[in-house]
């Protein structure tokens, strides 16, 4: 099974670590995020990888080459900083290096994750797509996933408002997707798209089925400087 890491973001709420180097290269404990999302992965088996790059991409293509080095394969897609397609249209240059079921994740989150059993999941619910999901406490979370007794996804709702929750906490988008190459189906080649705010639900309406994997374990969203001191406290290098 091939990951795409999705890994072209600016990372502006990391100024000014990220001035000279893009955010998935930002360092956690000695090793860029990217490196560590690799070493997760590889972890469970997986060795073939497209990175799918837009701001300052030789900064990572030089330092992780072909991926030999890492005892990985990679390949290289590539999006203009003036036409970014979103987390979703940033995966379409990678449709030829896909044949059959693979893993979409995002570069700039560190977590623990079984992947080995997701995968699992996944052929056993013979899902079109499975979402690792994790409950998040707290205000304003950047998306809700509700799903049935055998976590069926029967809701996905993007930036829901507050009238959407109730409870403390609310089981939100984990951003590592296992997926059906038939996706690329539904993302729009020509013009930008997100997973969260387009796709998973246009699958909802279509009665596709999407499975929820829900974890309770460690995650960070390495997005701004308060969560990078964060990961660098708590992430345990492999």
């Amino acid at each position: 099974m091939k990951a795409i890491i999705v890994a072209g973001g600016k990372g502006e709420r990391l100024r000014p670590l990220t001035n000279t180097i893009p955010k998935p290269m930002v360092d956690v404990n000695g090793k860029p995020i990217l490196q560590h999302i690799v070493y997760l992965l590889k972890s469970h088996g997986i060795t073939e990888f497209i990175f799918a790059l837009c701001y300052l991409p030789h900064v990572i293509t030089d330092y992780f080459g072909n991926g030999k080095k890492f005892g990985i394969s990679i390949e290289y897609t590539f999006e203009s900083e003036d036409k970014p397609m979103g987390t979703a249209g940033a995966i379409i240059p990678a449709k030829p290096y896909i044949n059959g079921t693979f893993i979409v994740t995002y570069a700039d989150i560190l977590r623990k994750l079984d992947i080995t059993d997701m995968i699992k999941f996944h052929k056993k619910t013979k899902s079109f797509a499975t979402l690792h999901v994790y409950k998040r406490k707290g205000p304003n979370p950047k998306s809700m996933v509700q799903f049935d007794s055998n976590n069926r996804i029967t809701q996905f709702i993007e930036r829901p408002k507050p009238k959407d929750i109730s409870g403390d906490f609310v089981w939100s988008n984990g951003s590592f997707y296992i997926l059906d190459k038939q996706i690329f189906d539904y993302i729009p080649p020509d013009k930008p798209s997100d997973f969260g705010k387009d796709i998973f639900p246009k699958l909802l309406a279509a009665d596709k089925s999407l499975y929820g994997y829900p974890t309770n374990g460690y995650f960070v969203d390495v997005g701004n400087l308060q969560n990078l001191k964060r990961a660098n406290e708590t992430h345990v290098q492999r």
